[in-house]
């Protein structure tokens, strides 16, 4: 009897140690699975930064281009200056008789330019602005109001005025948040003197409407109430968001408000150190991925503020993620209570063997952690419709390189690549044929690459081709030979015989310069190719020397 109590004492025992230990297997599954799916959230958050703040440039830059094409018109130059003339002969502000008259030719001037800008851009603001500071003389987009200085809201036109030198950037407005491109406008006379600024802007609908097509998540703008206040910017109280005090600049989704109070969403203030926020949350039981990261704008640069002119949220359903990890889940504790009958059932006759099961299980859960791992690494360091490597993987190695080119005195070549007419592909044949074009031409440079060469996607149609230990000469020879591959290889599909161009520019590393200075030579020489009619090559002019 005391044998037989001994044995079901030590078989209880046993089996609590079991029951225990199938608990902690389940348990540490499940952290790992959700350490899985936090590092999952927290890349694609990075993926997400990095598209927004490629549109955002994108969009400045074609704002300042716009600026710069309508300021360069010989027309718009002789009118603007004599309109500033007249102003000053009228006694300033808006000018009198004779600047009304100006005002009007200046507007018809540009007024079919302002249609197709406001149709092909989304271009929401054309303003031409009178210094020292900033007086509107003409809003193309309200041209009945004009004469009120802004010295207080439009810094970029107040400097733009100050050091002749154009700007770009992101500034507080009176009605909303403007993503401006501003340039001086000169008068024909030689020299010629600056009379005033050219401003061209946009909002940040835009952007956010073409990062949702782009991404496939909806994207919102939210603007910190205390920047907007101090900027004296004016808004209707029932614009400002309670949750958060903010303002919603921009956004895709009207359930951004369901967002903002929804359960797991972090009311913490961002800081403009802090990396992307990326969590999830549950809106009527749905779970949502969010990630959202601190934004400034151009005072808040220029001056060095500390405090962020707002933040970026990125949001879309996380269903998959939630029900892989639930699956997950669910399979480890069906696992343990199998494992659990089995051992309790063998326990007398086999406890060996059963903790080899377990320790093989472990085994298997650990490899399966381990290839999640290794995938997420590719999948950072990989463009996914090219297979080249991303812009930032492909910069962290430049650099790397070019510190060995200046350690080791050894030749270094950087080839800057952009597809000819893109966007017309893109516009004639759809986004499809242009995707197959990309990884074609993504196929081809990892093909004729070195092992010892690295392609990348710097952005949208343009890769970058880094060459260690390659000479001068041979680097020019090897990109026209590139060139005129791609342009007998890769056809535009369903278009038999209609095959596409590239232009190239090529940089080569000099003793004392940085990666960002090559990459700037690079694309400098890149767009001289593209200048003088594309579908050629073009080598920097600080590498002429060396070749």
């Amino acid at each position: 009897m005391t044998i037989g109590l001994n044995r079901k004492l030590l078989f209880a025992i046993v089996s609590l140690l079991l029951l225990l230990a199938d608990a902690l297997f389940v348990l540490i599954n499940y952290r790992t699975d959700r350490a899985a799916l936090d590092a999952a959230l927290a890349d694609d958050g990075e993926q997400l930064k990095e598209a927004y703040e490629l549109g955002y440039s994108m969009t400045l830059a074609n704002m300042e281009q716009l600026a710069t094409f309508v300021a360069g018109d010989p027309r718009v130059r002789e009118t603007f200056s004599d309109a500033v003339d007249a102003v000053a002969a009228e006694g300033g502000g808006g000018g009198g008789k004779q600047a009304a008259e100006l005002r009007q030719e200046l507007y018809q001037s540009v007024a079919s330019g302002w249609q197709q800008m406001t149709r092909e851009y989304g271009v929401r603001q054309l303003h031409f602005h009178l210094g020292p500071g900033s007086t509107s003389f003409l809003r193309v987009h309200r041209p009945d109001k004009f004469g009120d200085n802004m010295d207080d809201l439009r810094h970029m036109v107040v400097d733009v005025n100050s050091d002749h030198k154009p700007r770009q950037g992101l500034e507080l407005g009176r009605i909303y948040s403007g993503l401006r491109g501003i340039v001086p406008v000169f008068d024909l006379h030689e020299p010629p003197r600056q009379v005033g600024a050219l401003e061209v802007g946009t909002s940040f609908s835009l952007l956010v409407d073409t990062l949702k097509q782009s991404v496939d998540a909806d994207v919102a703008v939210l603007m910190n109430q205390a920047r907007v206040d101090h900027a004296t910017w004016q808004r209707p109280d029932d614009a400002v968001l309670a949750d958060c005090g903010c303002f919603v600049e921009a956004s895709t989704s009207p359930a951004l408000s369901q967002l903002l109070s929804a359960e797991g969403y972090i009311q913490a203030p961002l800081k403009l150190s802090d990396p992307v926020r990326s969590h999830l949350v549950w809106i009527d039981g749905a779970p949502l991925s969010v990630a959202e990261f601190a934004i400034q704008d151009y005072l808040g640069i220029r001056d060095g503020s500390d405090l962020p002119v707002g933040r970026v949220v990125f949001w879309r359903s996380a269903e998959d993620l939630v029900t892989a990890l639930k699956q997950a889940t669910w399979q480890n504790i069906l696992y343990a209570v199998i494992g659990f009958i089995l051992i309790e059932a063998a326990l007398f006759i086999g406890l060996r063997f059963v903790f080899r099961q377990l320790e093989l299980e472990v085994d298997h859960r650990t490899e399966e952690i381990r290839q999640l791992n290794s995938r997420l690494e590719v999948i950072a360091h990989e463009d996914y419709l090219t297979g080249v490597c991303t812009r930032r993987y492909f910069t962290e190695r430049l650099g790397q390189e070019c510190n060995r080119a200046e350690r080791g005195s050894s030749p270094l070549a950087l080839l800057m690549l952009d597809v000819d007419h893109f966007k017309r592909i893109n516009d004639t044949y759809g986004h499809p044929a242009g995707d197959v074009v990309l990884s074609s031409l993504g196929e081809l440079l990892r093909a004729n690459c070195r092992n010892y060469d690295l392609a990348g996607r710097f952005g949208g149609e343009e890769f970058c081709l880094l060459m260690p230990g390659v000479m001068p000469g041979d680097a020019f020879n090897f990109a026209e030979k590139l060139r005129q591959r791609i342009n007998r290889s890769i056809q535009i599909p369903g278009q038999e015989g209609e095959y596409i161009s590239v232009s190239i520019g090529v940089a080569l590393f000099q003793p004392g310069i940085g990666y960002q200075e090559l990459i700037r030579a690079a694309d400098e020489a890149l767009y001289e190719a593209k200048g003088q009619g594309r579908n050629r090559v073009i080598l920097a002019a600080s590498s002429a020397i060396a070749v």
